[in-house]
């Protein structure tokens, strides 16, 4: 795209899409959007490129500067001529409003354009044909921007395209305010359940009228109106055989009198009038794909209860209790659900008033104004390209202490609210200690964490090494023995704190369950990777090299695994499971002590490959809670925060390994995948509380913040800061020989 313009005035702004006298969705969104943006900013001039088939239709609007016409390279090279005198292009897409096979010629409209575009983005198929994807994904890097009107749109469009997720920005479909007067029902008047918009077989409007003949026995019984025409092209191909074809089942079922088929043309406020008259909306739709739906958006904003199938911008829009959710073609539960409302004045007065406050967010007003704001983005001239260094949070403990008590760590919360009655886990305590350890300065509230920590790691401590895992709040060891990984980690754990503890008193209390713990030995690999990293911590803290620790690195680094000549999959396993970054990391730690430059060669070369692996566009894409495989889609969900941290110390270890820029770089990055630089664009730290989010979904996060994931986001933290700062006190190499790598450890405090 060519440099925007400075923004001294108001932007001009060109619409692109179908427009009225055309009768679709997108013509009465371009229209809308148009009124909108002017509302907001009244001096701002827009202009509109009009998309048609065929010859343009009459045409009374005077902002109409072009027709795109279906296969025209002539109409679409005035249509950009049209558009250089405008500073950005608002470009509506839907695959059948463009000419080509499945509307490509969309993309050489924006490959053509001069000025910065953003692209709505209507449709977000989940299983789109090769051409359809093509298509998405190359107005990705053609568009300056791509809009998408739902949270779901954007979970789909970043797991199904590949895109840019810095350039998605999510800006609802508008509404106008559509609120009608209290008014009294007279006792004899049918109460309305309505649906409207383009009829085609697609609306499910059978499924409708079977739940309106379910409910003669309501007194009075519903009358369902049905309102709009039927969609152009399924009138060109089919006339109207389904209209007729509804009328008949109306008929046959007995309730054709209260059945009112209205395919009459209603402009914007005979139709919204129409909306302030019913009761109840029903959006029996069969699609189970719809991310966005205007009709949804215009019920709410007149405030009205609405019963709609389970397609996904009904299920974020009515999880508010605005409406109820059916199963796609059930006719019996979306007579139960109209029944409900229809019946239950609590129940329905609920709904409206959770309609009217979902409404009042999706006004025309405002969304004029962001789309606006956007554009104004823009258009500003582009500033120098200045390198800055992101910004990482100094790391908090408020939350984890509020998980905490005198015994010990509690595993899980429910959203911020400690879940007691799960108890406690050595993995979770371990975790803490680690991250503790790692803290350069520790006031008295986290030496008092720390202490307990250490305490229940020896009571937890069996007298072969090995560990308990779990532990209930009235003291009771729920298992005979707990899983190598929880043993490994308690070494861990056990390493950094006879490293880092306070007192000489700790220090040799943590020594002696790492030394107790020497002859653990596990067929698996992470429970060993953990040991390692306490060993080395112990080792490279230790002016004499305690015999314990230095049998424990040997036996649990030959047992790392054995790494694959596949290049294509160098891993030890088959398939990624979970904090995959300590098997590499664990191999450097073990190279850089033993002096062995073939571990350490492995685990950089493991590292870099899972980077390249886990890397989608500018952010990483960890691997999901069921793991990943070659062959498997991806972005999978949900992804956990023990991955992100993971990879912080597996690359801060790399870094002090080699000396290395790049690793730098890397940790950066892993930490700000909890700052929400992640497929689905959203921060799982809470800046409240300290915690973290338990993972990161198609849709969002997982709203509890339990001991794992607010641990991953300390560490992470705590090592992007150490490694940042470190790169700045002295300078890097672009790229360090492993044979002359510096010995710094990575579990030595960060400097703030």
């Amino acid at each position: 795209m060519a440099a925007g313009r400075s923004m001294l005035t108001a932007p001009r702004v060109g619409l692109v899409g179908t427009y009225p006298p055309t009768r679709c969705g997108i013509a009465t969104f371009n229209a809308s959007l148009a009124e909108a943006i002017t509302t907001a900013m009244p001096e701002c001039r827009i202009g509109v490129v009009a998309c048609a088939d065929g010859p343009p239709p009459p045409r009374e609007a005077s902002d109409v500067v072009a027709e795109l016409r279906s296969g025209s390279a002539e109409a679409r090279a005035a249509a950009v001529a049209a558009l250089r005198d405008f500073d950005v292009a608002i470009v509506q897409h839907e695959f059948g409003i463009y000419g080509g096979p499945d509307g490509s010629e969309v993309v050489s409209l924006l490959r053509e354009l001069t000025v910065p575009s953003i692209v709505v983005l209507h449709t977000v198929l989940r299983r789109p044909t090769p051409e359809q994807r093509r298509i998405v994904e190359q107005l990705g890097r053609l568009a300056d921007r791509l809009v998408v009107q739902s949270a779901a749109a954007r979970a789909r469009l970043l797991e199904q395209y590949a895109v840019d997720s810095t350039r998605v920005q999510t800006i609802p479909h508008g509404a106008r305010p559509n609120i009608a007067p209290e008014r009294a029902h007279d006792d004899g008047a049918a109460p309305v359940v309505l649906t409207w918009g383009l009829l085609s077989a697609g609306k499910g409007i059978e499924w409708g009228i079977d739940a309106i003949a379910m409910l003669s026995d309501l007194q009075p019984a519903p009358r369902y109106v049905v309102t709009g025409q039927t969609h152009p092209k399924v009138l060109e191909l089919h006339g109207e055989e389904y209209r007729e074809s509804l009328r008949s089942r109306a008929a046959a079922l007995g309730v054709a009198e209260r059945v009112e088929l209205d395919d009459s043309y209603r402009d914007t406020g005979s139709l919204l009038q129409r909306i302030r008259e019913a009761d109840v909306v029903l959006l029996p739709y069969r699609s189970r794909e719809q991310v966005v739906s205007g009709v949804l958006v215009e019920a709410l904003a007149s405030g009205k209860p609405v019963v709609a199938t389970r397609f996904p911008h009904a299920e974020e829009l009515l999880a508010g209790a605005a409406g109820l959710l059916v199963p796609h073609e059930n006719a019996e539960a979306i007579a139960e659900a109209l029944r409900r409302l229809l019946t239950d004045e609590e129940v329905a007065a609920r709904a409206a008033a959770a309609a009217r406050r979902e409404g009042e967010q999706l006004s025309w007003e405002s969304v004029g104004a962001r789309y606006l704001e956007l554009a104004s983005e823009l258009v500003r001239p582009a500033p120098v390209a200045v390198r800055r260094e992101p910004t990482i949070p100094a790391p908090r403990f408020e939350h984890l202490l509020d998980l905490s008590d005198g015994a010990g760590v509690f595993e899980h919360a429910k959203g911020t609210v400690v879940r007691r009655e799960h108890g406690y886990c050595t993995d979770d305590v371990a975790r803490a200690l680690v991250v503790l350890m790692r803290e350069p300065e520790r006031p008295p509230r986290l030496e008092r964490l720390a202490e307990t920590c250490l305490s229940f790691l020896e009571r937890a401590q069996l007298p072969d090494g090995r560990f308990h895992n779990r532990r209930s709040t009235a003291g009771e060891w729920l298992d005979a023995v707990g899983p190598d990984d929880a043993t490994g980690r308690a070494l861990w754990a056990a390493g950094a704190a006879a490293a880092a503890a306070t007192t000489r008193e700790q220090r040799a209390r943590a020594r002696r369950l790492l030394e107790a713990g020497a002859g653990f030995r596990s067929q698996w690999p992470r429970a060993n990777a953990f040991a390692v990293l306490g060993a080395v911590a112990l080792l490279a803290a230790a002016p004499a090299r305690p015999a314990g620790a230095h049998i424990l690195l040997g036996a649990t680094a030959a047992g790392l695994g054995r790494v694959s000549r596949d290049r294509a999959w160098p891993w030890p396993e088959p398939r990624l499971t979970y904090a995959n970054p300590t098997l590499a990391e664990a191999r450097i730690a073990a190279g850089v002590e033993l002096g062995d430059d073939q571990l350490l060669a492995e685990g950089l070369e493991l590292l870099d490959w899972l980077v390249e692996v886990e890397t989608r566009g500018d952010h990483f894409s960890f691997t999901p809670v069921d793991g990943w495989a070659r062959g498997e889609a991806r972005p999978g969900f949900d992804q956990q925060p023990v991955e992100a941290g993971a990879m912080a110390d597996a690359c801060a270890r790399a870094f002090d390994a080699t000396g290395d820029a790049m690793w730098v770089d890397r940790a950066l990055l892993a930490a700000r995948w909890f700052l929400g630089r992640n497929d689905v664009g959203v921060p799982l730290l809470d800046s409240r509380t300290g915690g973290c989010r338990d993972g990161l979904e198609r849709d969002g996060v997982n709203e509890n913040e339990g001991a794992e994931s607010t641990i991953a986001s300390i560490s992470a933290m705590q090592q992007a800061r150490r490694v940042q700062a470190a790169a700045r006190r002295a300078p890097i190499s672009g790229a360090a020989s492993t044979s002359a790598a510096p010995t710094q450890r990575s579990a030595a405090p960060y400097v703030r």
